[in-house]
């Protein structure tokens, strides 16, 4: 048997590479857009730093009085912000789980996740209330049935279908926690401006001109910076809806194996 010519070889390895490299199903292309889709959470985890931190950017504004108040909220903030953490990790494991499911990959797990339990609080009148706790619970329990040898066995759809209620839950506190975190940039914009306005108003003297002209320095500094974290709430709230609204078609597609 004569030897293949060497161009023909070339032609069939490539067709052989061709029918061993079959491409991943549509919906299954899909699911792994929406998993590694991480823009949404990763905006919404540095709002709620910024959040979190308001009140060393406004420390130096503040009179005894608000210093005081502001001092209280800073405590609440903080502790809040552990829990608000525990769901953006939550929902961004989930979305890790589903690409790995996906990809028919081993799932792995940060230690947080992994002791994390249903440690969350519930934090009424700022969208993380016990019904938050509930989704939060079931998440992590469809994580852990997503493990190791019973992923095998776990199909990708009803993953999807198993975790919508709480992903759709958990994404709308997220939802709510920005218009708070909007609402509390808005008061911190206004304390930190009608100082600085009030400055500029009283700094008339000549010796006082310097002074004047760098608070108005600081004061357009500060405006273009409340106008850009506005809209950054507004573009994080519109990537948080389209993740929700994707995961949604996604779980209700029957033929999603």
């Amino acid at each position: 048997m004569k030897p293949l010519p060497f161009f023909a070889a070339v032609l069939l390895c490539l067709l052989l590479g061709a029918c061993a490299a079959k491409p991943a199903p549509p919906l299954t292309r899909q699911v792994l857009a929406l998993a590694d889709d991480a823009k949404a959470l990763q905006a919404f985890g540095e709002l709620a730093l910024r959040h979190r931190d308001s009140y060393h950017r406004l420390r130096p504004y503040l009179n005894p009085q608000q210093d005081a108040s502001e001092q209280a909220l800073d405590q609440q903030r903080r502790a809040m912000h552990a829990d608000v953490a525990l769901i953006q990790q939550g929902l961004a494991q989930y979305l890790q789980g589903l690409g790995q499911l996906a990809r028919q990959d081993r799932l792995a797990y940060t230690s947080e996740i992994n002791s994390a339990g249903v440690a969350l609080r519930a934090w009424p009148g700022t969208g993380i209330a016990d019904r938050e706790v509930t989704a939060y619970t079931i998440l992590l329990r469809l994580l852990a049935r997503m493990r190791g040898e019973q992923a095998q066995r776990q199909t990708l759809g009803q993953a999807l279908r198993d975790g919508n209620a709480a992903m759709q839950t958990l994404v709308s506190a997220l939802t709510t926690l920005l218009r708070l975190y909007d609402k509390a940039g808005d008061n911190e914009r206004d304390i930190v401006l009608g100082l600085l306005e009030m400055d500029i108003a009283f700094a008339d003297t000549p010796s006082q001109r310097l002074l004047a002209v760098l608070a108005k320095t600081v004061q357009q500094s500060k405006t273009d910076e409340y106008r850009l974290y506005g809209l950054r709430h507004t573009l994080a709230q519109r990537q948080l809806a389209a993740l929700a609204s994707e995961h949604a078609r996604l779980a209700a597609l029957e033929e999603l194996p």
